[in-house]
């Protein structure tokens, strides 16, 4: 399914999906995971990422400290330099991108 035809019928089916979200938030984490690491596999599984590139242009990833020294490393940069020129500290402790696409997003979308 293609982006936009994905955009349109979420759209069409707002209500249903925020009943959906509203009984999975009740949900156990182990449950939960249970239930949705399946559908992540599967719905992963024919995506091509690299020709979608949605994730990287919407939303960011989360940032781990190993993340953080990796990337500083490849950057030649203090892990602090990337942390303050990349980086901010969202409402959930999370480290997370300033700001979205990706700062690292190339035009063939790959990092």
């Amino acid at each position: 399914m293609d982006l936009a035809q994905h955009k349109e019928l979420s759209q069409l089916k707002r209500k249903e999906n925020k009943q959906f979200f509203k009984r999975l938030k009740k949900l156990k984490p182990k449950v939960l995971d249970k239930l949705i690491h399946p559908l992540h596999d599967e719905v992963f599984a024919c995506t091509n990422c690299l020709k979608c590139a949605n994730c990287c242009t919407t939303t960011g990833p989360l940032f781990t400290d190993k993340d953080i020294n990796r990337i500083s490393k490849h950057l030649r940069i203090k892990p602090s330099e990337f942390t303050e020129k990349y980086l901010r500290i969202d409402e959930d402790r999370d480290y997370v991108l300033q700001s979205v696409p990706c700062t690292f997003l190339g035009m063939d979308n790959y990092c």
